[in-house]
């Protein structure tokens, strides 16, 4: 056999010719000078604001040549001077300072030109302008959002919109991602929500991490109002209910929109096993012009480990649709009223709609400092108070959150892998207290009025400029990711690329110990979060930052909230965890019951039976051919052909057996040897009533009635 025939030789003889073809491509690449690169290379430190003049030099290898088309656009308004037979030669890498001249050279048409340029060094104050964005390209997937405002002004900063199956820079969806989208996110990706971030954006959960922190700190975290879970905390809610005359308002666990809620002033009509969130009712909130109105504060989170939090400074303001009166038995259904939801009263007819910032159901947040200003109220010291309530909220979920993010972002090293948009809904009480009431995790960005277009659209734009999308290079950080795999594969001696981790906090720059030496970790890591930082302050627009706090002093009392150990400990020998415990064994031995009655309605008796007889099994491949032969019957089946001569030969005999039953009177004596041995039930006495009526007075019903 000829082997030069064969169709493996010539495989292999094409993955030769492609593999020297590949080396042959890479080679004149590396060697291949561009124009852009010798324009934009920088030494460290310094930025790139260039003073060019030039003076010509002699020829170079015609290797290193430029295409023309390329060179016309990057050289488009510099200021060049060629000259004929010049020789190139670069100066010697020197220690430079601010203001330094700084000489290159680069080659164009046959020619070598000299550039001198003059370089200062970055201070602390420089910033990225924000056009990068423009430049970079970074793409945008909103195919998960039904809001067309942000794919309408992400187009406006210059970010191009793809579908989920690309690559993409950001992905905003409304709704929590799986699991599966996170661990395939490469390291310039992300995407608009946290893992974890449900543990407050739940009702119950965000409940039951306020009560756990309440007991842990109860001076500070007086924060919302008391609460209950129902039904695990029945017991604890009647139980101040007997000794408190208070109105409470009851939710679903995990509701939104108003839908659910309702107001009560007894407790004893909620059933023991419903799934509630009980509360009680602030009875004497802030009014304005006589309505009741709830605040809703815009909060954006860049980072969980460390903790960054930033508040926008405009928000909503929506207002009940009819004049506030305290609860009483009569009105507590009148939801408009109590409820301050737009879904809820934007169906009722005394909606508002109103272009000033003094009027309408729903007005600018702006607008409702203006008001607290005119009546003699310290604005700066509520909105403390505010932020206050945000931070501490945040920080009883914070150990989820960290936990989550690492477990599922363990290679993030350039830019944080999430951001989120939270809506807090903030209820304010006569005194001036905020309370929070929920969070939603993914706000409504519907623009139907005049004041949701201006608050709305530029806390998207403020948003999408201030996350560090840009700041990621996603080609460097796809061939990094290709060498790593190429190494993996192919066992590369010498030193490995261990996987980055992620920047938290407490693993940056801190020694290793691996085997008999210590090793230090790099602080690239260090560097990409510090970035990420001055990215953000450079670029918060309308966003103020309230996490890490500006003073020293406020840092410190915060601090203290994130040493939550033990926190299994706080429930335990309580009544509510004696209740959740029940409640838990009862759920099981239901579904163990269910299931017993299952299996005995299939196999005819339970299969914990012991005197059932052993079957011998038959063996594995017997058994398989017939299951499948029994499921192919059942797929193939079909009604039989019924004829109509059959079905009236069946009715007939039917009618006979009914005649034969009634002439020959088997009920009666069946029902009267029944009444005289005593055994007639209820049911017997209720079908046939005149039979046992008879039977009282007397009379044979075997031979006649």
């Amino acid at each position: 056999m000829n082997l030069k025939n064969s169709k493996f030789y010539k495989r292999i003889q094409e993955l030769r010719r492609f593999s020297k073809e590949k080396i042959r491509k890479d080679r004149e690449q590396r060697t291949s000078v561009r124009l852009d690169m010798a324009l934009s290379e920088q030494r460290p430190g310094h930025d790139s604001d260039f003073e060019w003049s030039s003076s010509p030099r002699r020829h170079i290898s015609p290797r290193r040549r430029i295409k023309k088309t390329k060179t016309k656009k990057k050289l488009a308004g510099t200021r060049l001077t060629a000259g004929k037979d010049t020789v190139c030669s670069s100066p010697a890498d020197e220690e430079l300072q601010p203001d330094d001249e700084i000489q290159s050279y680069i080659q164009l048409n046959d020619k070598c030109y000299r550039l001198s340029c003059t370089r200062q060094l970055a201070g602390k104050d420089s910033r990225v302008d924000a056009s990068s964005i423009s430049e970079a390209k970074s793409a945008i997937c909103v195919s998960n959002s039904r809001y067309a405002m942000i794919g309408k002004i992400s187009k406006t900063l210059g970010y191009k919109l793809v579908k989920e199956t690309k690559l993409w820079n950001i992905l905003w969806s409304d709704s929590f991602p799986g699991v599966e989208l996170f661990k395939n996110m490469k390291r310039f990706q992300q995407i608009n929500h946290f893992p974890g971030m449900i543990e407050i954006c739940r009702k119950d959960l965000l409940s039951r991490n306020l009560n756990r922190m309440f007991k842990v700190y109860p001076h500070d975290y007086k924060i919302f109002p008391k609460t209950w879970m129902l039904p695990a905390d029945y017991g604890d809610a009647m139980n101040y209910a007997l000794t408190h005359k208070r109105t409470f308002i009851l939710k679903p666990d995990s509701g939104a929109q108003g839908r659910g809620i309702w107001l009560t002033n007894d407790l004893k009509t909620i059933g023991a096993n419903e799934r509630l969130i009980c509360q009680t009712y602030v009875h004497r909130p802030l009014l304005i012009d006589g309505y009741k109105f709830d605040l809703r504060v815009y909060t954006l989170i860049t980072s969980v480990d460390p903790l960054r939090i930033f508040v926008y400074n405009e928000g909503l303001a929506r207002f009940a649709t009819n004049k506030y009166v305290e609860p009483t038995s009569g009105n507590t259904t009148d939801l408009y009223m109590h409820l301050t939801n737009y879904s809820v009263n934007k169906r009722n007819s005394h909606y508002e709609l109103c272009d000033n910032d003094d009027c309408g159901s729903k007005r600018k947040l702006s607008a409702i400092n203006n008001w607290m200003s005119r009546h003699n109220y310290d604005v700066k010291e509520f909105w403390t108070n505010v932020d206050d309530v945000i931070i501490k909220t945040v920080l009883s979920a914070w150990p989820v959150l960290k936990h989550n993010y690492h477990a599922c972002f363990p290679g993030h090293d350039k830019i944080q892998a999430c951001f989120e948009i939270l809506g807090f809904d903030i209820l304010v009480d006569w005194k001036l207290k905020p309370y929070i009431l929920e969070v939603n995790h993914s706000p409504s960005f519907h623009t139907n009025e005049q004041v949701d277009r201006e608050v709305k659209r530029p806390l998207i734009r403020d948003t999408l400029s201030l996350v560090s999308a840009v700041l990621a290079d996603k080609r460097q950080i796809m061939r990094e990711d290709r060498k790593r795999v190429k190494q993996r594969l192919l066992k590369t001696k010498g030193e490995t690329l261990q996987r980055p981790r992620a920047n938290g906090g407490s693993s940056i720059g801190k020694p290793k110990i691996d085997g008999s030496h210590t090793k230090v970790e790099p602080e690239e890591e260090l560097d990409s979060l510090a970035q990420q930082i001055a990215w953000e302050d450079s670029h918060m627009g309308n966003f103020r930052r309230i996490m890490p706090p500006v003073e020293a002093t406020k840092a410190e009392y915060y601090s203290q909230f994130y040493g939550q150990t033990n926190q299994v400990s706080i429930f335990a020998e309580t009544a509510a965890s004696k209740k959740r415990e029940d409640l838990a064994r009862k759920m099981r031995l239901q579904i163990e019951e269910k299931k017993a009655k299952q299996d005995m309605m299939l196999n005819g008796r339970n299969k914990t039976d012991k005197r059932k007889r052993q079957v011998v099994l038959l063996p594995r491949a017997v058994r398989e051919k017939n299951r499948v032969q029994l499921y192919r019957l059942q797929e193939h089946w079909v009604p039989g052909f019924i004829s109509d001569a059959e079905e009236r030969l069946r009715h007939t005999w039917l009618q006979m057996r009914s005649e034969a039953i009634r002439s020959l009177r088997i009920t009666e004596s069946v029902y009267a040897t029944l009444y005289e041995a005593g055994n007639l039930s209820n049911t017997d006495m209720a079908v046939y009533p005149h039979l046992y009526q008879h039977l009282q007075n007397g009379f044979d019903i075997k031979q006649h009635i």
